[in-house]
């Protein structure tokens, strides 16, 4: 394929890139208008357009995601639509404040490369508990089906036979770079989706918009419940470890990507869902090494992707919750699988034995607190400045030499040509 759109060639390689991210965003999404009656086409709608703004911007696949704390915490709390509204205006103001104030510049310069590479190594290690939890415990279908399979009166949940197949399919055809890996799991996925329970009737066109502007009785329940756990999580994960993957990935490619920018872009993104009751969302690291690991180089993957939300969100708005119904999550958990390995790797991407140490250290405290990546990299901070004061102190030397850094390089490189990327 040699079609090329402005600078950029559209490739298998962009196509198969775009779907990376698509266990994170789906399940979420879908619960979020099942549970809490949020809008079909504006949720989408917003997404979509965030990723084509922000792909052209930052010149790079930049991912949209959902606030994942808040929308985790309004999906157990069943918050109304005003509230999850006034949540998203209340995100796009403190960001807007925080780096209008330089302190996004400040936060940049006292988070040290090891506490954000345990925050890394924090989020593929729950991206693969994700992934475990999709194939194996979840119902097959998001509309809460529940299939098994007899193989000589021994019975298999299907969703574990599509996941465990899926996944070596995956890590099959990740080496055959003219096929489009992610692409063709997540076909099957609904293939095998439609194969069980009919489409039936569909209504086209988009969902009808009913502004629901929040009131001034949602803000505060909005801040105390959904925003205050968030925040911490927003500024460790969504811009200081983006802005730090995407350097790692594309090195000068990314000066865009600083933590200032990544911050208004996702308030910007907030304020179109506080005002249209869509989805609250941000960037994440994580949604990069989705898009990145599976091929996406150029902001031609995300562009792909986002016409696509646009276009689910205009044509199945009416019918959001029938088309997603379709789509069994074990298809969604293989995807978030390879994502959280691929995480692993970069979490893993250290200088030394003691910057492994704290790195593990953070992520073993975001994993103990119940998965808090703000916890874990509040954790890590706080060891980090305690052991440099303590070797002022003590007059400790600085250890000089990458220790063990060989051995984990070896290790690791050996695991990534278990799991390649594209």
């Amino acid at each position: 394929m040699n079609l090329r759109i402005g600078p950029y060639p559209l490739t298998l390689r962009e196509l198969n890139g775009a779907f990376g991210d698509l266990g994170v965003l789906i399940p979420l999404e879908a619960a979020l208008i099942a549970i809490n009656g949020l809008n079909p086409t504006t949720t989408l709608l917003g997404v979509g357009l965030i990723y084509i703004l922000a792909g052209w911007y930052f010149r790079l696949p930049m991912p949209a995601q959902p606030l994942k704390a808040l929308a985790a915490l309004a999906i157990a709390l069943q918050s109304p639509p005003p509230v999850i509204a006034a949540a998203a205006l209340l995100m796009a103001a403190i960001l807007v404040f925080l780096t209008a104030t330089r302190a996004i510049s400040l936060l940049e310069k006292v988070v040290p490369s090891p506490v954000i590479r345990g925050v890394q190594l924090g989020l593929g290690l729950l991206l693969l508990k994700s992934a475990y939890q999709m194939i194996f415990d979840k119902p097959f279908l998001l509309s809460g089906q529940q299939i098994h399979l007899d193989f000589g009166g021994f019975t298999v949940p299907a969703g574990v036979v599509l996941g465990v197949g899926g996944v070596a399919l995956l890590l099959l055809l990740v080496r055959v770079r003219s096929i489009p890996a992610a692409l063709v799991v997540v076909a099957l996925g609904i293939a095998v989706g439609l194969s069980v329970e009919h489409a039936g009737t569909w209504t086209l066109g988009p969902a009808p918009f009913t502004p629901d502007f929040p009131s001034a009785g949602d803000f505060w329940p909005a801040l105390v419940l959904l925003v205050i756990p968030q925040v911490p999580l927003t500024l460790a994960n969504s811009v200081i470890a983006t802005a730090d993957a995407a350097k790692a990935y594309f090195g000068d490619q990314a000066k865009r990507a600083t933590p200032t920018r990544i911050a208004l872009s996702i308030a910007v993104g907030n304020l179109w869902a506080g005002l249209t009751g869509g989805l609250p969302n941000c960037h994440g690291c994580g949604g990069l090494t989705a898009h990145y690991r599976l091929g996406a180089r150029t902001p031609l993957a995300t562009t792909f992707l986002g016409l696509l939300l646009i276009g689910v969100a205009l044509l199945f708005g009416r019918s959001a919750v029938e088309v997603r119904s379709l789509l069994p999550a074990a298809a969604l958990g293989v995807l978030l699988f390879y994502v959280g390995v691929q995480h692993l790797f970069l979490g893993l991407n250290v200088r030394s034995a003691t910057e492994l140490g704290l790195a593990v250290l953070a992520a073993a405290a975001a994993m103990a607190s119940g998965g808090n990546l703000a916890i874990g990299a509040l954790a890590g901070l706080a060891l980090y400045w305690a052991a440099r004061w303590l070797a002022r102190t003590l007059r400790w030397p600085s250890p000089s030499v990458p220790t063990g850094q060989p051995a984990l390089r070896r290790l690791v490189s050996a695991l990534e040509r278990l799991v390649p990327s594209v």
